[in-house]
């Protein structure tokens, strides 16, 4: 009697041991579903606590439940078991062979289950089963994997251990003294197998959930080489992209200024009276000017591309710039900054940008004096204004008017590429600025940059 309870607690703490483990096996499960191995780990695990809670409960169920069932589920937990670490070393299940040996070693025990002087065979027949699953499961694992799983030496030397433990165990069923009917009366060695079942079914959890860390590490790993093979190949693409545009842009230019000389030389030999071939000249001529918009468009982006990666820092007044572009344009310039305003930016950039913005102006005012710039300081920011009285905007197409080469629908007939505002945003949000449009009095774009501390 002394034995009864140490087995009785031992497979207490067996029971819940086992009944964690299968809720660690089933989180892994549920946190990575597409991961082969662990929803097989967890129904074996589940199979393997039910039938040690039936064990546990040999004397308020029946001996079919107790013996039958409890020693059939876990045999076939320990198949589940190597049949989950199949899959997650990426090799098939097995089923032709785990089955059959956790049935055969099952079947005698299903037979023999209300034969109390069967016991020894019944110790027999699970020993052998659990021994032949632990050695397939040590095999599988022993053997590799192309993930560096450094846990599954642990998890391989554990189920080799179970192993040899059950064939020792079969020894002892072998050897069972006549009269012994009841498994508690075998003692301490009983004791002592479900003691390392304690150790084997933690140890087993434990190195399979660190041999999915390791695996979901490398490929993580793997993932991330192959993204950066991908960014390398797309970097190389762009940049033979940008070379062939470079020579194409630059092979265009010859022939178009040899198009643009032949014209103005046959506009200049033209009788006055010559309207139909003067318009035709015309026509070349705003085809050759809209291909040279587009060709200057793309090698500025090209350029951009390029400066845009070594921004040069410089302290810079915003009205000594503005100034500047206002004498060049002709347009006033007004301010209410009673200061010099200094922002930091490129010296060559930011002009570029306020630049395309009044060439923008005037191309689209009505009258030459529609163009207005103004600047004025807010808070810790530049407001920068470059309105103009045309036509305006259509609020619907506003959303896309930053895109590249987007043309508004109103302004096809002027010659340009649909690059200069995409542009002129590029350089600002280089400065770490912003632009939007106003058409609440005109049509004025709206610069903002950061002011440099005094």
């Amino acid at each position: 009697m002394p034995f009864d309870l140490d087995i009785r607690t031992v497979l207490a703490v067996l029971c819940v041991l086992l009944a964690l483990s299968s809720l660690v096996l089933g989180l892994l499960y549920r946190l990575h579903p597409s991961l082969p191995g662990p929803r097989e780990w967890t129904v074996g695990m589940v199979m393997i606590t039910i039938g040690v809670g039936l064990l546990f409960t040999r004397d308020a169920v029946p001996s079919f439940w107790s013996i039958a069932v409890a020693n059939s589920l876990i045999l076939a937990g320990h198949a589940f078991l190597v049949a989950g670490v199949r899959h997650f070393l990426g090799r098939p299940a097995g089923w032709f062979v785990l089955a059959p040996v956790a049935a055969a070693c099952a079947l005698p025990i299903v037979i023999l289950h209300g034969v109390p002087e069967a016991l020894g065979l019944r110790i027999v027949s699970i020993s052998v089963g659990m021994s032949i699953l632990a050695v397939l499961g040590a095999w599988t694992i022993g053997r590799g994997s192309r993930f560096r799983l450094n846990a599954r030496h642990v998890v391989a030397g554990l189920f080799t251990l179970h192993g040899v433990i059950n064939l020792t165990r079969i020894l002892q069923g072998v050897s069972l003294p006549t009269g012994v009917t009841d498994m508690m009366q075998i003692g301490i060695s009983t004791s002592a197998y479900f003691v390392w079942g304690i150790m084997f079914f933690f140890g087993t959890t434990a190195g399979l959930s660190v041999m999915v860390t390791e695996r979901l590490r490398d490929m993580l790993q793997d993932r991330l080489a192959e993204q950066n093979a991908a960014r390398r190949t797309a970097e190389a693409a762009l940049q033979e992209q940008r070379n062939f545009l470079t020579m194409v842009s630059h092979e265009f230019r010859t022939p178009l200024g040899i198009m643009t000389a032949s014209v103005d030389l046959i506009a200049c030999n033209l009788p006055a009276d010559d309207r139909e071939s003067a318009e035709e000249l015309d026509r070349i001529r705003r085809a050759s000017r809209r291909l040279g918009n587009l060709v200057e468009g793309c090698l500025a982006d090209d350029w951009l591309e390029t400066m845009s990666q070594s921004r040069r820092s410089q302290a810079l007044d915003v009205g000594d710039i503005l100034a500047d572009l206002a004498s060049e344009y002709d347009v006033v310039l007004h301010t209410q900054a009673p200061k010099a305003v200094r922002v930091d930016a490129d010296p060559y950039l930011l002009p570029v940008a306020f630049s395309a913005l009044l060439d923008n102006a005037c191309k689209y005012a009505r009258t030459p004096g529609g163009v207005t710039l103004s600047y004025h300081q807010v808070g810790k920011t530049v407001e920068v204004a470059v309105r103009d009285d045309g036509p305006g905007i259509d609020p619907a197409e506003a959303p896309r008017l930053f895109e590249k080469f987007y043309r508004s629908h109103r302004t096809q007939h002027k010659p340009g590429a649909g690059l200069g505002l995409y542009l002129v945003q590029r350089i600002i949000a280089l400065h770490d600025g912003g632009i939007r449009l106003d058409q609440v009095r005109g049509t004025a774009f709206l610069v903002t940059l950061p002011v440099l501390d005094a």
